[in-house]
C-alpha cells in the first residue's frame, strides 16, 4: 500500500493521455509552439511516461527520490504544460482538466505521504520537481532539434 500514490498517478496519467488525444493535443501544440509534431511521436512519448510510471511505482519507497521523478513529472506537467499556459495563452489547453482534477491533488497527497515519511524536504523537492520538469522538456528539446535539422536539410535541397 505504501506505493499506492505512485500507481494511482500512473492510471491517472493515462487519463490525461485519452484527455490529450480526445482534444486534440498536437493541432493545440503546433498552433502554440509552431513545431511540427506527429501522433506517432506523441504515442512513443506518452508510452515511455507510463513506462516510466509503473518503474516508479514498482520502485517505489525503496528509492523515493527516483520514484518522486514522476510525481515532478506530473506537476510541472501540470503547472507549466497546462495550467500557466492556459492562462499565459487564454486558450484550453487539452489536458488542462487531469491536471487540475486529477494532478495537483495526487501530487499534494503524495508529497503529504513523503511528509509522512520524513523524507520531504527543500532539496528533495527541488531534487524531485527538477528531474520532473527536465523528463518533461526532454522530448521537446528533441522536437526543437527534429525541426532545426529538418529545415537545414530542406534548405539544403533547396540550395541544390
Amino acid at each position: 500500500m505504501d506505493n499506492l500514490p505512485f500507481w494511482i498517478l500512473t492510471v491517472a496519467y493515462t487519463g490525461h493521455i485519452l484527455e490529450e488525444y480526445v482534444f486534440d493535443w498536437r493541432k493545440w501544440a503546433q498552433e502554440t509552439s509552431g513545431l511540427k509534431l506527429e501522433w506517432t511521436e506523441f504515442f512513443i512519448a506518452n508510452f515511455a511516461v507510463i513506462v516510466l510510471g509503473i518503474a516508479c511505482s514498482v520502485v517505489g519507497f525503496d528509492c523515493p527520490v527516483f520514484s518522486y521523478l514522476f510525481v515532478g513529472l506530473a506537476a510541472t506537467n501540470a503547472i507549466f504544460a497546462h495550467i500557466c499556459t492556459t492562462i499565459v495563452k487564454r486558450r484550453f489547453s487539452p489536458g488542462l482538466i487531469t491536471s487540475i482534477f486529477l494532478f495537483i491533488p495526487i501530487c499534494t497527497w503524495a508529497y503529504i505521504v513523503a511528509g509522512e515519511k520524513g523524507i520531504l524536504t527543500f532539496p528533495f523537492i527541488l531534487i524531485t520537481l527538477g528531474g520532473g520538469l527536465l523528463i518533461m522538456l526532454f522530448p521537446i528539446f528533441l522536437q526543437f532539434i527534429k525541426n532545426k535539422t529538418n529545415l537545414i536539410e530542406k534548405k539544403n535541397i533547396n540550395d541544390l
